[in-house]
């Protein structure tokens, strides 16, 4: 199941919140596994989360707590998504696509250590993106969601085990995007 929100905050607000994420510490370009071999990701992270023993563990590295205090924005961002779904989040990943260059491919957030069927939300701050859901059984079943600046995607129940799901490259966009993907850590 994939509900859409698509202004939850003013565009006032998502600049503040952008122009604040954008300048915390913590973002780098972590490597990853991509078929066996080390590749460097095309778009910067950082995360939080409200215990630091906690890690989130996908494809081949392991996404720690850069700070159990959330920054105001976060912090404000996670309250208000809280309130809309009436769910609980332990963790957040942000991930900064500078451009349209900055991408991300076909994948499903299913890896052990998230709440199985659990609530995954994310909310886009910046440009707008193609975020891109391809079938698992047949590829050719594609669906497409244009993030806004704003919005909020939700993806609960069986959405990861049947689908996985992108942000891919658009050349045409210069501006940035920040994503906060919310997640429940067991």
């Amino acid at each position: 199941e994939v509900l859409y929100y698509s202004s939850i905050f003013s565009p006032e607000i998502c600049f503040k919140y952008y122009q604040e994420l954008s300048s915390l510490p913590y973002w780098a370009r972590p490597t990853f596994k991509i078929f066996g071999r080390p590749a460097k990701a095309a778009r910067q992270t950082c995360s939080f989360g409200s215990n630091p023993n906690k890690v989130y563990k996908y494809s081949g590295t392991t996404a720690g707590v850069d700070s159990i205090e959330y920054p105001p924005s976060i912090k404000e961002i996670k309250e208000k998504i809280e309130e809309i779904l009436n769910t609980q989040f332990n963790f957040v990943l942000l991930n900064w696509y500078k451009d349209g260059q900055d991408s991300i491919g076909d994948h499903s957030d299913n890896e052990k250590g998230l709440v199985k069927f659990g609530v995954i939300a994310c909310v886009s701050l910046g440009a707008k993106r193609t975020f891109m859901f391809r079938n698992k059984r047949d590829k050719k079943i594609t669906h497409k969601i244009f993030l806004e600046n704003s919005s909020l995607v939700v993806m609960k129940g069986t959405t990861q085990q049947y689908w996985k799901h992108s942000i891919p490259k658009e050349q045409s966009i210069s501006e940035g995007r920040i994503s906060l993907t919310f997640r429940q850590l067991e």
